[in-house]
């Protein structure tokens, strides 16, 4: 199996709810799962007593070392919170079990306390400058006048993180709709969807394959890609690791058409918004003074889908 294809199977069992965040690293004759979780440690030892109830283990100093099965090794360290697991069979072992360990662990998902929180995720919403406390998505929305008005870009842009936070945070299904967009943007979805893995959203991105300005969406996610790999988080580590990229990558729908509309939208159950605005999410709208059309409306998903989606051509198979 190519590295590759190595990283999408590490991305899709990434990818299962946690309760915390970890990560993992495929260092070929190893995986190195972590976390920064104090009693992450603690967690894996119940989880694998539960699944192996007669496993044994042998401890020395702050490494304990395990062998759930034949060809396979993992050692725990108290100290760092590292698990590495490897041995002739640790590559099918961990495609076939580490899925199922990770339901186990949720079964009685409790936030574990942490040292100055989860690395990535407490990284992203800094990154991100979300702050729920200060910025309730309620809030923002009772600022738009009835019926829209002309807003500030500040103001836009943080509701429209916001937005985009909330939807994904309770799992639903998103739009994101626009003509240009720039590298920022697209960073920010991305870092949006990390943070809130596990909740079962979708996403689609809607945006010309050329933009307005003439250059390409490709060419816009492919300098999205290299930001991503370039940006570092506490102690110097990357942001965002080659597996959350590659999940990312895997969750992000992006189709293309030519149309000069803006808007986000979401549906669950049975309730839609939508998010109108003249601004582009770009830069050329965020990051000068300039000032646009916004309008808020909920509205029932039969609606959401006549009036915004299928004149696009897409939710045609979400509902």
């Amino acid at each position: 199996m190519s590295k590759k294809d190595r990283r999408r199977v590490l991305a899709q069992i990434w990818g299962t709810p946690t309760s915390h965040d970890i990560d993992m690293v495929d260092e070929g004759d190893q995986i190195v799962v972590f976390s920064n979780y104090r009693g992450v440690v603690g967690w894996w030892m119940e989880i694998f007593k539960t699944y192996y109830p007669n496993i044994k283990c042998k401890e020395k100093g702050d490494t304990i070392k395990i062998k759930p099965t034949v060809g396979v090794t993992i050692k725990l360290n108290k100290t760092t919170r590292l698990m590495k697991v490897y041995g002739k069979d640790h590559w099918p072992w961990f495609v076939d079990t580490f899925e199922i360990l990770l339901d186990i662990g949720n079964g009685d998902a409790v936030e574990l306390p942490s040292e100055g929180g989860s690395i990535s995720e407490n990284s992203v919403t800094r990154y991100l400058q979300l702050n729920k406390d200060d910025e309730e998505v309620q809030d923002l929305l009772d600022r738009i006048p009835e019926g829209g008005g002309i807003m500030h870009h500040e103001f836009i842009m943080r509701l429209w993180k916001s937005l985009l936070d909330d939807w994904f945070g309770v799992g639903a299904a998103v739009y994101i709709v626009t003509p240009r967009i720039d590298s920022e943007r697209l960073f920010q979805i991305m870092l949006l969807m990390i943070r809130n893995k596990g909740t079962g959203f979708k996403v689609t991105l809607m945006t010309p394959a050329k933009q307005i300005d003439g250059e390409r969406f490709d060419k816009i996610m492919e300098r999205t890609r290299r930001r991503i790999k370039e940006v570092q988080g506490q102690q110097g580590a990357r942001l965002v690791s080659d597996v959350k990229l590659e999940w990312v990558m895997l969750s992000l729908n992006v189709q293309h058409s030519e149309f000069s509309t803006n808007f986000i939208a979401a549906h669950k159950d049975e309730e839609g918004e939508v998010l109108t605005t003249t601004a582009h999410f770009h830069k050329s709208h965020f990051h000068h003074q300039q000032k646009d059309n916004v309008s808020y409306c909920r509205l029932s998903p039969h609606d959401l889908r006549k009036n915004y989606l299928l004149p696009l051509n897409i939710g045609n198979n979400v509902f």
